[in-house]
């Protein structure tokens, strides 16, 4: 899924789903974004210079993209990130020591589900572009029949039942602020 669809549907579960809060929203969010930052740097460290340098005529886009995310120096990292092995160690320690009893605004664990969220939503999406769920215990990996941007493999589909998500989550959000708005109005002496 694209980074900013992690995030919006965490923000939404977190703050309007279950009723955690604005912080929680907010951290899930992030925790949904987080492990996508090293391709973010990726394609600042590699396309920004080149771009400046030779414009867009000059990159070979199967090198960029493999360099961004896999071969590059950030491409371990991205590995790291998407595998279920340590944000599920976090959630297992974060049960353990019972931190959320110091986590009174449940703003790291809803940053370690949104993290968990993007791993999981990852390996139901991606089909040429996957990466192992478990690393580095294993390499083993799974194609999905589903991409989230692949034509070939449901991408078009996807992406309108990904976005026609976000904009229905939106429009029932507001429908609701609408009426709870209005509620106070026509209660108002």
């Amino acid at each position: 899924m694209e980074t900013y669809s992690h995030g919006f549907f965490t923000w939404a579960l977190a703050k309007h789903g279950v009723k955690a809060g604005r912080a929680a929203g907010i951290a899930g969010a992030v925790g949904a974004s987080f492990p996508d930052l090293p391709s973010i740097a990726g394609a600042a460290y590699y396309i920004g210079p080149a771009y400046l340098r030779d414009g867009w005529s000059s990159m070979d886009t199967e090198e960029l993209l493999q360099a961004i995310y896999f071969s590059g120096p950030f491409g371990g990292t991205g590995s790291i990130l998407h595998s279920a092995v340590p944000v599920v160690a976090l959630l297992v320690l974060y049960r353990l020591l019972k931190l959320g009893h110091r986590d009174r605004r449940k703003i790291l664990l809803w940053f370690l589900i949104g993290w968990f969220g993007h791993t999981l939503a990852d390996f139901l999406t991606h089909v040429d572009d996957v990466r192992p769920l478990f690393w580095p215990l294993s390499d083993w990996t799974w194609a999905s029949p589903v991409s989230y941007y692949n034509s070939a493999y449901y991408g078009r589909q996807f992406l309108l039942v990904n976005h026609g998500l976000m904009l229905l989550t939106i429009v029932a959000l507001l429908i609701a602020r609408l009426r709870r708005g209005g509620a106070s109005v026509n209660e108002a002496p």
